[in-house]
């Protein structure tokens, strides 16, 4: 993942844009005072809307579907980024005057990137669900798509076969047994954050030293963590996500097994309007639609992410707050925090810089 600091983060790039860009004078106030028919009139006028996003690639189409289901006239773009590469992009695209994206959905430390250097702009949806308690975000920046779960994976024929130990905790992974046959992501910033959250700093750094010496395989993503586990190669996974693992073990019960540990470590996927957007009412329509019960509804029947709203049932394998308390990363880290996580994280672990 990248350091805050490469971004070259200019906290006044949001005000780069010129005085004759009607997507200026749009930008907050005027569409915060608009009817809901209204708005919808204007997304409807505008006829498109452009999203940047880390829904997986398969997830990416079934959700455009559901959404032109309700709105029909408005066609989506979408672009699927993995959650390091939409900072940047966002930010060049706006200090070179370059306004194509509309609405952005990602991990919290990457929005949060966005909201500290000033290029998304604050919307808050009429039927947004309330953050859990202890959380907070921003105003105008509280839109929260799904949550993300860390759970520890294996693949129950290799593990069988190796005689390894069934992983029931991240701990599992310092067993010399395991010794480099287990995958870690060490951009994985919010897993991280989220341990430091649970066990306080301390502990948490010293378990993330005890897995890098017990040479873990490193891989670029959570999902590419559990495509790797399904082959066998490596047999286990410290930050799978709970969502896509519950789906393969459905799928291929003898290739993938998940445990979630207890506490459970949890972050959010948020969505904003960027500034001057070049659609800003069907921007608005499009995260009104992905917060309501509808379009949560849609999230998790399609993707089966996890919703926050209470009146969406989610897969109770992968989230249950009776069985697994929630352990939340701070959403909104500082550059400097984010920075210090990373940079801490990657040389506990031995990992390459």
């Amino acid at each position: 993942m990248v350091p805050l600091a490469a971004l070259g983060l200019a906290l006044s790039v949001a005000g780069c844009g010129s005085s004759g860009d009607s997507s200026t004078a749009a930008d907050g106030a005027s569409y915060s005072s608009m009817s809901l028919a209204d708005l919808q009139a204007a997304a409807n006028t505008e006829g498109k809307v452009t999203w940047y996003t880390t829904f997986s690639s398969d997830d990416v189409d079934p959700m455009i579907k559901a959404f032109n289901k309700v709105y029909p006239k408005i066609k989506v773009s979408a672009l699927r980024l993995s959650a390091d590469q939409i900072p940047p992009k966002v930010i060049t695209e706006q200090k070179g005057h370059q306004y194509t994206a509309d609405v952005v959905s990602g991990d919290s430390p990457q929005i949060a990137q966005m909201i500290q250097a000033q290029v998304l702009q604050p919307y808050t949806p009429p039927d947004q669900s309330a953050l859990p308690a202890g959380l907070t975000l921003p105003k105008g920046y509280e839109g929260v798509v799904y949550v993300l779960t860390a759970s520890v994976g294996w693949n129950p024929t290799v593990v069988k076969q190796q005689g390894l130990p069934v992983p029931t905790s991240v701990e599992t992974f310092t067993d010399p047994a395991w010794k480099g046959k287990f995958s870690i992501d060490p951009s994985a910033v919010n897993w991280y954050d989220s341990l430091v959250k649970m066990m306080g700093h301390d502990q948490a750094l010293a378990l993330v030293k005890k897995l890098g010496d017990n040479d873990p395989v490193f891989v670029e993503s959570h999902t590419d963590a559990l495509t790797k586990v399904a082959s066998g190669e490596p047999a286990g996974g410290a930050t799978i996500y709970g969502y896509k693992a519950s789906d393969m073990a459905k799928d291929t019960p003898n290739q993938v097994a998940f445990a979630n540990p207890d506490p459970l470590p949890s972050s959010l996927n948020l969505i904003d309007v960027v500034a001057h957007a070049p659609h800003p009412a069907a921007a608005r329509v499009f995260e009104d639609w992905m917060v309501s019960q509808a379009g949560q509804t849609e999230v998790v029947d399609q993707t089966n992410h996890t919703s926050l709203r209470p009146d969406v049932k989610n897969d109770p394998s992968v989230w249950d707050e009776n069985k697994w308390k929630p352990a939340w990363g701070d959403p909104m880290l500082s550059p400097d925090e984010y920075n210090a996580e990373l940079s801490e994280f990657e040389q506990a672990l031995h990992a390459p810089q």
